[in-house]
């Protein structure tokens, strides 16, 4: 976790890295703990060390403070720090990468160009995200009629491993 104080903001803000099951992020907090920016990503299940960049948001209200700058570099430290490798399907990544990707594995990082795997592995990655939202609840109730929630997912397993629901 990084923490940084921002020229002409007056809070301080921290960059920390959230790991979960499907769908991970890295975020960016003012001091009052209120999210200002977020990059997603997923970690493929297997042998690979890798972070699929998919997903990056600020929040406009701390445009030009350098916030998005701060993100990056939190995310090419812990990515070299954890020897993992950046797949860049979200632009700002991809941009930063274009533009510094030599100075990037110079320092000791690496990435590779995305593919068509890449976003089949991410779509999967959000709906096991949607599936974990609804299953602390599967029954709901309304007027004394229950009704048992019948997803369009199974966990069976297939070449990305059981990690992730197959549709």
């Amino acid at each position: 976790m990084t923490q940084e104080t921002i020229d002409d903001v007056e809070d301080s803000v921290t960059v920390g890295l959230g790991v979960d099951r499907s769908i991970s992020s890295c975020a960016v907090r003012r001091a009052d703990e209120i999210l200002v920016g977020t990059a997603e990503f997923v970690v493929p299940p297997g042998e690979r060390e890798e972070r699929i960049f998919f997903r990056t948001e600020m929040c406009a209200d701390f445009d030009g403070y350098g916030l998005e700058e701060l993100l990056v570099g939190e995310i090419l430290k812990s990515s070299i720090d954890g020897k993992y490798a950046i797949v860049p399907l979200c632009p700002l990544i991809a941009r930063h990468l274009l533009l510094h990707g030599e100075e990037f594995v110079s320092e000791g990082g690496s990435f590779r160009d995305p593919r068509p795997d890449d976003i089949r592995l991410i779509t999967r990655a959000a709906r096991s995200a949607a599936q974990e939202c609804v299953s602390d609840a599967p029954v709901i109730r309304q007027q004394d009629f229950s009704v048992t929630l019948r997803l369009p997912f199974s966990m069976e397993e297939d070449e990305c491993g059981p990690s992730f629901p197959t549709i």
